[in-house]
């Protein structure tokens, strides 16, 4: 098996107050095979209202390509999913060390 079958995609969105979406993803290496599920479970217990979080917080870059508005967007971001991937992974941090800097 290729090391790199097992990478797990970190998915995530930000939406503006006009509901415009903006998408991005993070690879995450992962020597300790977790699954998406349970990265999933795991996440969403450390996400504000289990789906929100702030992207400066935990190393997840933002999405610049939008026109920020103080008075109507906000900060947060929101998580989509997780996923297995052979893609090189985008950041050196591992994905349950990525998922412990949500604590």
């Amino acid at each position: 098996m290729n090391d790199l079958e097992n990478n797990l995609k970190f998915e995530y969105l930000y939406r503006d107050s006009g509901n415009y979406k903006q998408f991005g993803c993070l690879v995450l290496r992962n020597p300790t095979d977790i699954k998406p599920e349970t990265a999933t479970k795991q996440i969403k217990r450390l996400l504000i209202d289990g789906e929100f979080f702030y992207p400066d917080k935990v190393q997840v870059p933002r999405l610049e390509s939008y026109e920020f508005d103080p008075e109507m967007d906000h900060d947060w971001y929101e998580f989509e999913k997780f996923s297995l991937t052979d893609e090189k992974p985008t950041i050196s941090i591992t994905a349950q060390n990525f998922i412990d800097s949500f604590l």
